[in-house]
């Protein structure tokens, strides 16, 4: 009984974790200008952190991973669309750079046939108050040049 009390808290505990995420996204390749896209919408009163933020001011900032593939070959960095918020994060005495409502990210790729783009993104949501663990979200997006 003591076993299935303790499966049942991790259960429940990780489902309040992916509740609270805060942040909704949608992937796609857009055909016309060869790049990989992500639309992340960030709920009202919580923010992610730009690239721009310096690897050791503290929050970890948002970060795409992809699978290798033989079929499609990133041919860039990930590029931020929009500007971050510039400013003194006292949570973590440093200065960063941050994203609230909409965060927009493309990555140009070469496709040379049909084939599916997958990969994680890696982030963390923060309000005023608190952070909350990062958190990897996989995607797969299918693309047909």
């Amino acid at each position: 009984m003591k076993i299935v009390s303790i499966v049942a808290f991790f259960i429940v505990f990780s489902f309040r974790l992916i509740a609270q995420n805060h942040l909704k996204w949608t992937f796609e390749y857009d055909n016309t200008t060869k790049k990989f896209m992500a639309y992340g919408r960030i709920d009202e009163h919580w923010h992610v952190y730009s690239s721009r933020t310096k690897k050791n001011a503290g929050p970890i900032p948002v970060s795409f991973t992809f699978e290798k593939n033989k079929n499609a070959k990133q041919k860039g960095k990930p590029e931020e669309q929009g500007i971050p918020v510039k400013l003194f994060d006292p949570n973590f005495d440093s200065e960063v750079f941050q994203f609230e409502n909409i965060y927009i990210v493309e990555v140009p790729f070469r496709v040379k046939k049909a084939t599916t783009i997958k990969g994680i993104v890696n982030y963390m949501v923060c309000d005023d108050k608190m952070c909350l663990p990062p958190i990897d979200v996989p995607f797969s997006v299918s693309v047909n040049p």
